[in-house]
Order: C-alpha cells, then structure tokens, then sequence
C-alpha cells in the first residue's frame, strides 16, 4: 500500500522516513507535503526517485481526486486545528487515515472524524505511541485481569516535559491560542490522557487548575493540577509541567488488593492478600489493630524495552489496512482523551468541576458549544 505524509515537520519527518527506509512491512511512501530544509535532505532518495511533493494537503488532494496521484493512506502530522480538515478529506477519498495526537483542537473535530472513518468504511488509526511500549501494555493487563479488584485511586506526577523558552519560539505557532490551540495538555499530555482513560477508565468528571505562562512567557498553560472522579468512587490526580527540572514521571494505581507503581521503566506491585490472609475491605471492617502499618508483599516486573514504538504504531496500521492485524490504537480512542483535556480546560476557565458527556449525547453538544465559545474568546 502506498500511503502519503502530510506534514514533514520534526514528527512527520520521523514517520516519512521509517516508510522510506523499509521499516514498515507492506507499506511504501507515496507522496509528501511540505518538505523544508534539513528534513528534505531525510528524505532525498525518495525525492530523487520521482516521489510526488506537494505545497499543501489541498494540492495533493487535488491531485488525488484528477486522477494524477493514487494513494492508499495518509498520515496526517500537521498542526492541530486542521487534522480534521484533512483526514475528512481522506476519508471522503476513499483513504485509509492515521493521525498524529491529538485528534484535534475541539472534541467535535475527533468526533466528526469518528463519524466520516464510520461512513467511508476505512481505517483509521492514532499515533498514541506511548501504547506500544510493554511497560504500559502490562500495566493496563494488570488493571483489566480482574486480579486486584476495582480502581480506588490514581496519582501520576509526570513532571519530564521538560522545555526551554526557545522550544516556543522556535516555530510560529506554538504556544498559541489561535494557531496551537493549547500547552501542555494539548501537545505532549495527550500521550498520558490517552493512557490515563485506556488503562483505568474514563473519568466522570474532572476539575482542572491550568496555569498561563507560569513558567515560560507565553500565553498558555505551562502547568498543570487535574483532579478526577471515576463513576465507582475513585479519584485521582495528574500533575504535570514544561518548568519542573529534574522531571519525574511516576504514576500510582491504588486498586482494591494492590498498589501498582509506575516509575522508570518498571513496575512494582504490592499486595495485601499474603499478608492480611483475607481481603482488604474484609480485615478494615474486623480488625481491632488500631496502628498497624499494612506494608503488602512487593514484587518487581522488568517490561521489555520497545526502541522504536512509531515504528510499532505504523506497523499496526498498515497490517489493519491489509487485514492482517489491528491498530493499536483505534481512531475512536483520539475523542476520549481530548475531552478529558477540553473539559480540564473549561473546568479551568469556568473555575468549577465539569462532567465529562457521554458520546453520542445531547449532553456532548451542549459541551463541544460551550468549550469553543471560551476556546473563540481565547483565541481573540
């Protein structure tokens, strides 16, 4: 299959070139647009070869609809705003489509794209890459086996986004309202909403403390308090920064028989049955030991380390397209974890907690309205 990068920047560089280079079974590179300097150089042997570049995703959707370019995919790794523009597009092309996170700016975009993936009948997949790495893929098994009961609470402080001022300046349109649409939540914590909701379930509701330009001069959120509440009782929070040095990245699940702990590369699973000899809701409800400290039996996994999870990522998309796999992460993912950021934002701006809508809803409409009127007011 031939599949076209939309958007060679520093990401869509990295996906061109695995394609180019034979990394990706079945797949080859069929087109590119806007190719700049030293990422044109990445890419030169295909452009040698007569590999169609294109100024613009219009240019090379036009191409497509005359009859002058035949594609199979895109991959879409453009600015945020226009992802749905153009994976519409595709889609409306009888194109098989994987974006790059997030989905898009506003809920309604991913679920509009939702919606045109269902009607088209092809493929779409999202680059949550982080999903490919064993580390996470275990500790969802370990929540979902059953094995430890239900989610009681979760703490992630992932503190190792890490930017100087110049990453900001660097390019025109971040670290805008109008052009980038958001900070942190939108261009680096998508990876851990996405495994945030994958691994523990969607959130009921949320409330959000988002900081403006706390650490950088930019207009922004640049630090980030969520606080989140499960339909079962859980809560959990997520803390995270572009200005904290050294950064962390430690997550906690508290389930009903374990603590799981997330940190480096490994995780660490401490169970209460050994040692209490019964459950834990069981020995709170009988035990006359006031003090006691319940230190649980430890136990550490090692995952396997994933040098290259795009390249895991594209594999997956490009085995569903030829019905030979699945990909690892379904385009219907990409709308759960940019609601979870679009109402930590409006419970951010309306300074109160917001209760995520069902999909499908009347309740979502009323949501994706009220979350683009503060975003518009924003962006002015």
């Amino acid at each position: 299959m031939k599949a076209a990068v939309i958007g060679v920047g520093n990401m869509g560089s990295k996906y061109a070139s695995l394609i180019q280079n034979g990394m990706i079974r079945g797949m080859e590179l069929g087109a590119v647009t806007r190719v700049r300097g030293d990422y044109r150089e990445i890419l030169l042997p295909s452009i040698q070869s007569g590999m169609p570049v294109y100024e613009t995703a219009d240019a090379l959707f036009d191409a497509v609809e005359q009859g002058a370019l035949a594609i199979d995919a895109v991959v879409i790794a453009t600015p945020h705003y226009v992802h749905e523009e153009s994976a519409v597009r595709a889609f409306r092309n009888g194109l098989h489509v994987l974006s790059d996170k997030p989905s898009g700016v506003y809920s309604r975009q991913a679920r509009h794209m939702e919606e045109e993936a269902a009607q088209s009948g092809r493929i779409f997949g999202m680059i949550f890459n982080q999903r490919a790495l064993p580390v996470y893929q275990q500790l969802y098994e370990l929540v979902h086996s059953g094995k430890y009961g239900a989610l009681k609470r979760v703490n992630w402080v992932v503190t190792d986004w890490y930017r100087p001022d110049q990453y900001y300046t660097a390019s025109s349109w971040h670290a805008t309202w109008a052009k980038d649409g958001g900070g942190i939540l939108l261009n680096q914590c998508p990876h851990n909403l996405d495994l945030l909701q994958w691994i523990c379930g969607m959130p009921q509701r949320v409330q959000g403390f988002c900081k403006e330009g706390h650490f950088h001069d930019i207009e922004v959120e640049d630090d980030v308090t969520l606080y989140f509440e499960w339909e079962n009782g859980a809560t959990g929070t997520l803390v995270t920064s572009t200005g904290d040095a050294p950064g962390i990245n430690r997550l906690e699940i508290s389930m009903e028989e374990a603590m799981l702990v997330c940190e480096n590369g490994t995780i660490r699973i401490g169970t209460l049955f050994e040692e209490l000899g019964q459950k834990e809701a069981e020995y709170r409800k009988s035990s006359t030991d006031f003090f006691r400290k319940i230190r649980g039996t430890w136990t550490e996994l090692l995952p396997d380390k994933v040098e290259n999870p795009y390249q895991k990522i594209l594999q997956s998309f490009a085995d569903e397209c030829m019905g030979t796999g699945k990909c690892i992460a379904a385009g219907t993912e990409g709308r759960k974890s940019l609601l979870i950021s679009n109402a930590a934002y409006l419970s951010s701006w309306e300074k109160r907690m917001v209760v995520l809508p069902k999909a499908g809803t009347e309740e979502e409409i009323d949501f994706e309205h009220r979350f683009e009127e503060w975003l518009d007011r924003k962006r002015r």
